[in-house]
């Protein structure tokens, strides 16, 4: 009896891991429906969010629940101004898909914050000397008021190794040329091995909305110790943005 139980009780666990992964991948197309237009009031901050599905709230109870939604909530709430997001990423961007897609698309804009966060999906087709130049495209193009994350952190073997360099990689750049770096990697490094019980979907890649809340606060932290946050609390706006020289 207790071998049928236990048995009944796998099976049960397998129906409703199947069902969250199934609601994980219809996600996608909710979230690239929620973001295909502005979200939020126009007339105040224009926030511009660049990367792969994680910028998409891909995993999220709902997509404004993803860390570009709660960052937003939070420009909100602390300079007391409308904002309104317009979210280019897409999921299953690499870093390359940005540069062809995303960038044109920004370069129209005049945006008062921009965040990035890129570099997951290039994990699993890691060519260092590929990924480092590409890196070094997209930061050179870059407006100054972009807050970049570097590569999440991906707990064990080559992935992790890759992901560490990489991240380095982006902190190096992204400092030289004078922008906002998040310690993203070393943020969910933090959370250790039991984040993937309770801040991942079950797709075990895409964060859960507390989850989320790791990355918003990560991002949330850098603006706080940078110029950009106190700037647009007081109401002045940002540079234009640069253009790309290639």
């Amino acid at each position: 009896m207790t071998s049928r139980r236990a048995a009944l009780a796998v099976g049960v666990a397998f129906v409703v891991w199947c069902v969250r992964l199934r609601r994980v991948k219809r996600g996608v197309a909710v979230a690239r429906r929620f973001w295909s237009q502005p979200q939020g009031a126009p007339g105040g901050l224009l926030y511009v969010a660049l990367g792969d599905s994680a910028a998409q709230g891909v995993g999220a109870s709902r997509p404004d629940r993803g860390y570009v939604g709660l960052l937003a909530e939070r420009l909100g709430c602390t300079t007391g101004q409308p904002v309104q997001v317009v979210n280019l990423s897409s999921s299953g961007a690499t870093i390359e898909d940005l540069l062809r897609e995303q960038l044109p698309r920004l370069q129209r804009l005049q945006p008062d914050l921009v965040t990035v966060a890129i570099g997951g999906n290039d994990m699993f087709r890691a060519d260092p000397v590929a990924f480092d130049a590409c890196v070094d495209r997209l930061i050179a193009a870059l407006p100054p008021q972009t807050v970049i994350a570097d590569v999440p952190y991906f707990m064990h073997g080559h992935w992790e190794r890759d992901a560490r360099r990489s991240a380095e990689t982006v902190t190096r750049i992204a400092t030289a040329h004078g922008l906002s770096v998040v310690p993203l990697h070393e943020a969910l490094r933090r959370e250790g091995w039991a984040a993937m019980a309770s801040e991942f979907t079950a797709d075990w890649f895409h964060p859960n909305d507390r989850g989320y809340r790791v990355w918003a606060d990560a991002f949330w932290t850098t603006m706080q110790a940078s110029d950009l946050l106190s700037r647009l609390t007081s109401g002045r706006t940002a540079p234009t943005t640069r253009t790309t020289t290639g």
